[in-house]
């Protein structure tokens, strides 16, 4: 399991978590 950031496209779910995977 990656620890890493999604790419730059997925920016669908905006929120406190910038860009970041959603879940995190």
């Amino acid at each position: 399991m990656s620890k890493r950031a999604r790419k730059r496209r997925d920016r669908k779910k905006k929120g406190a978590n910038h860009g970041r995977k959603p879940n995190a």
